[in-house]
């Protein structure tokens, strides 16, 4: 976190930079009533164009688009953000329609929504004109801490997760605690279990105040959320100021994620991105200890962690295991190591806080896949 002040109490600003790549996140703890006064730090733009989640449309979408209209050309494109929409198809449906509102060079896009409104938003501002300027208003938790915290913009083939997509880098971030309020406690815990990634991989010092604060009831205060922020920035910003493409130390926010993307797309009912990386972190910590490497005290803590902020520990019934493991094999972090037949590469910790790097000082683990089928058969019960 290069800085951090209070302008007029009315939010927070945050200066992230990862590598080269630098933006200003702005933090209200109210509701976002002077929008436009930010975006007028932006330069060389005559219009914007908002992409936003339907479900979060009616809320705040209208109200943002009359903000905005006051100064600037301003319209508003309605999306059913899912997983199944968040695809070449959706992407190509999404371009048309900026195009048909006349959008130039120098139009803005906003994604207003979670993390699948933010990632498709952002592919849509980095293929138009080779690239527009890109405003995230992240509105779930899981995108104020993590998605939007990112260069990565993607969207999913039909064989796997995220496995088409860019680097492109916002020009801000703007958002407020107020849109937690509304949240369903489901889509509260998804976020908090990337909290608690950040916590076991990067910033083990504050697991006792999360043990602490974490509860399966999902009462927060302003407070609570200003620190599950702060934390994630900062973590974020560790593994990342060197490594802004998450290829070195940066992939360790890639942890419980393999695992993890094959649950979540292997469950038909809707089970969050959060709760599956959740269930991959911990199974990843399963096969870490069968390897020799994080003991049985270290596994639990990942289970208590999950535990406190109501996650599941269990992956449940109706979740094919074989669909998981034919799911895996498309990850999208394949090819950062040579594989082997039988192997499965996993990023894996050595104990809480140290990622386990292989002889080449990766942060890739071949694992043999029958350890794996067998520790993921064991998350059923």
């Amino acid at each position: 976190m290069e800085s951090l002040e209070c302008l007029e109490e009315t939010y927070y600003t945050y200066n992230i930079r990862f590598g080269n790549n630098s933006f200003k996140y702005f933090l209200y703890n109210n509701e976002l009533n002077d929008c436009t006064r930010l975006l007028n730090e932006l330069t060389d733009i005559e219009s914007f164009v908002i992409i936003a989640d339907k479900n979060v449309a009616d809320i705040c979408g209208q109200s943002l688009v009359e903000q905005i209209s006051k100064e600037y050309k301003c319209d508003l494109i309605l999306f059913e953000c899912t997983e199944k929409n968040k695809s070449l198809d959706g992407l190509q449906q999404l371009i048309e329609k900026v195009l048909l509102l006349k959008a130039t060079r120098r139009t803005c896009i906003i994604g207003l929504g979670g993390g699948i409104c933010g990632n498709i938003s952002g592919m849509v501002a980095s293929l138009l004109f080779r690239g527009l300027k890109f405003v995230h208003i992240p509105t779930t938790l899981m995108a104020i801490l993590d998605s939007v915290l990112s260069l990565k913009q993607a969207i999913n083939s039909k064989l796997g997760k995220n496995l088409i997509g860019t680097f492109y880098t916002p020009d801000m971030v703007i958002t407020s605690t107020q849109f937690l309020s509304t949240l369903p406690n489901k889509e509260v815990i998804s976020g908090l279990c990337e909290v608690i990634k950040n916590s076991l991989t990067i910033l083990p010092e504050t697991i006792t105040r999360l043990l602490d604060m974490l509860n399966s009831e999902c009462i927060y205060s302003w407070q609570d959320y200003r620190y599950f922020i702060d934390m994630s920035i900062q973590a974020k910003e560790q593994v990342m100021k060197n490594d802004p493409f998450e290829i070195n130390e940066g992939l360790i926010l890639e942890y419980g994620h393999t695992i993890g993307h094959a649950i979540e797309l292997a469950d038909a009912r809707g089970i969050s991105h959060g709760e599956a990386v959740g269930l991959g972190m911990l199974c990843a910590a399963r096969i870490s200890h069968t390897l020799g490497y994080l003991s049985e005290q270290e596994v639990y803590l990942h289970k208590e962690l999950l535990e406190k902020a109501g996650a599941p520990t269990i992956i449940p019934a109706h979740i094919d295991s074989d669909t998981i493991m034919s799911i895996m094999k498309f990850d999208n972090k394949r090819g950062y190591i040579s594989n082997m037949p039988d192997t499965v590469q996993l990023l894996l910790l050595g104990s809480i806080g140290k990622p386990l790097k292989n002889q080449n000082g990766a942060l890739i683990t071949l694992v043999p896949e029958e350890i794996v089928i067998q520790e993921i058969k064991k998350m059923y019960r």
